[in-house]
């Protein structure tokens, strides 16, 4: 299984249960022909998350992953983050994969994919992010 983490972050959109498309900043990870993203976001069980979704669909492939104390510190630089993907994450997704299949989960995405079609707009292109300016010494960014 080759695993690459896209450093640039990147906008997607993934599909909530209300028929919309939530924008998600975060990276994509590409595992053979599977594109997931890892999204922060806030999860009212867990706290602070990163999300794991099939890129075109919003189907998670993972339970949410707390951001807590050793993870925490690893995600809290971009760098750290892109290391903590290439390697926390990619391991439980290919624990994932290997213990239900990847056919399994290519068949749960193509569901997900078909029941989009129906339901839902066409998806907004998925963008690159500049988040230079969140470390930046000085920024053009007015607050």
């Amino acid at each position: 299984m080759e695993i690459k983490v896209n450093e640039q972050a990147q906008k997607f959109h993934l599909a909530t249960n209300q028929g919309n498309w939530q924008p998600m900043i975060g990276h994509a990870i590409q595992i053979d022909e599977l594109t997931l993203c890892a999204c922060p976001m806030f999860d009212t069980i867990f706290g602070h998350v990163l999300n794991i979704s099939e890129v075109t669909t919003g189907h998670r492939v993972l339970l949410p992953i707390p951001v807590i104390g050793d993870a925490y510190e690893k995600t809290s630089t971009a760098a750290g983050t892109v290391a903590f993907l290439r390697t926390e994450v990619a391991e439980e997704i290919k624990r994932l994969i290997n213990k239900v299949g990847k056919q399994k989960i290519i068949e749960k995405i193509e569901k997900s994919k078909k029941y989009n079609a129906e339901h839902l707009p066409e998806m907004p292109p998925i963008e690159d992010v500049d988040t230079d300016w969140i470390t930046a010494d000085i920024s053009d960014v007015t607050h």
